[in-house]
């Protein structure tokens, strides 16, 4: 056997190893479809196919409808890790036209050179709209290194057409694909420039199931914020430059215990729930907000002044408050209470001010809960006390309790 024959073989041998590869990550859930199994499987076979299948008219009717259901898949599996629209009808349709066209050039006009043509064009037209898509959604070294081998095979497929077609004698004749030098330029370049493809799609997908796991483990199940462990992730990776700045809220549910003995656990959940709705609302594109444990949360606004928390605090109370729990049988006003406090000057973490705004939301909820404390100094209070000791100070908006 020689060389060029050798080289032939080498194709469906990688891609086979690669849809394995992705059979076993979708299987074991790592991956969230299957469809880039699916691809390289097609391509494989369509290798195979192609090279190797002795009826040539077969043959390249074959390899054309399993290449363009490659594309299809690579396209896919594209979009589904982009978290773009699919657009499954329109690519279906191509497809089917594809088909049609295919069988009439290979069995009616009986042409090696436009059957080529049409398959290459086709592919790179099927992958080429999902590259486009989601070109702009590619943020991550890996993603964008995933695009641009994509838009590699894409050019790939076109330039070759474009060159066998109208820059060469190739000949039209099904029974010499198989010894054609396009074959030949077909198992290079996919050996070399376009073998990226496979293995950047591989590492793409395993990144993401890295980062769907770690955002698992730091994101609390039932309301979508961050559990404990996620806000002091979150808060290494985006303030690990030194002191920190800004204010805490901290804030729970009044009465919660009651609720739950009342109206049970599922509609406790939904009351959660509708807190960190309100939070998140709040706090968003302003700072971090976590679900701390039970019905406690935590809110942290980096360089926010105490008086801006505290109004932001007052904000979420009244917000809460106002809510209509009556589809959940809860025929009363369901409140929240808030500690709030400044993070001061020289701390590197928020430990020290979560106890403070603790201290300050206790000292809500013995006040007669349903208001917003906060934790400030004298200072602050502007009482010209140069001792600059902290007390608890009541948002003037606060209500009665509840």
């Amino acid at each position: 056997m020689g060389e060029i024959d050798l080289i032939f073989y080498v194709p469906p041998i990688v891609f086979s190893s690669v849809a394995l590869a992705f059979l076993l990550l979708w299987h074991m859930k790592i991956t969230p479809t299957w469809q880039w199994s699916a691809g390289f499987a097609q391509t494989a076979a369509g290798f195979v196919i192609s090279t190797f299948l002795p009826e040539p008219y077969s043959a390249a009717f074959l390899s054309g409808l399993i290449f363009i259901g490659a594309a299809y898949c690579y396209g896919s599996g594209l979009l589904v890790h982009f978290n773009a629209p699919t657009l499954r009808i329109p690519r279906v349709l191509f497809a089917a036209a594809y088909s049609v066209v295919l069988a009439y050039i290979v069995f009616v006009e009986q042409s090696l050179v436009q059957q080529l043509f049409l398959t290459d064009v086709a592919f790179a037209l099927m992958l080429g709209v999902a590259v486009w898509i989601v070109t702009r959604r590619a943020s991550r070294p890996i993603d964008i290194a995933l695009v641009v081998t994509s838009w590699i095979v894409v050019l790939d497929c076109l330039i070759r057409a474009i060159f066998f077609t109208f820059f060469t004698n190739s000949s039209n004749d099904f029974g010499d694909f198989a010894t054609s030098l396009y074959n030949l330029e077909v198992s290079i370049s996919t050996i070399t420039i376009c073998m990226f493809f496979p293995f950047t799609a591989l590492a793409a997908s395993a990144s993401a199931a890295i980062e769907r796991h770690r955002a698992a483990a730091e994101t609390d199940e039932l309301t979508g914020l961050l559990n404990r462990r996620g806000f002091k992730q979150a808060l290494e990776r985006d303030f690990n430059s030194g002191c920190l700045s800004g204010s805490l809220v901290v804030c729970d549910i009044d009465h919660f215990k009651r609720i739950n003995d009342t109206f049970g656990h599922a509609v406790g959940d939904k009351v959660i729930a509708g807190l960190a709705e309100e939070i998140r609302g709040l706090v968003a594109g302003r700072g971090s907000a976590a679900r701390y444990g039970g019905e406690e949360f935590v809110a942290y606004l980096p360089n926010a002044p105490l008086q801006e928390a505290i109004a932001l605090a007052e904000l979420l109370r009244v917000s809460f408050a106002s809510r209509d729990w009556h589809h959940e049988e809860i025929n009363r006003k369901v409140t929240t209470s808030c500690g709030v406090s400044a993070v001061r000057d020289g701390e590197t973490t928020l430990d020290s001010a979560i106890d403070r705004a603790d201290c300050a939301l206790y000292a809500a909820k013995a006040a007669g809960r349903n208001q917003v404390m906060a934790e400030v100094t004298r200072a602050d209070l502007r009482i010209g006390d140069s001792r600059n000791q902290p007390v608890l100070a009541r948002s003037a908006r606060s209500g009665a309790a509840a």
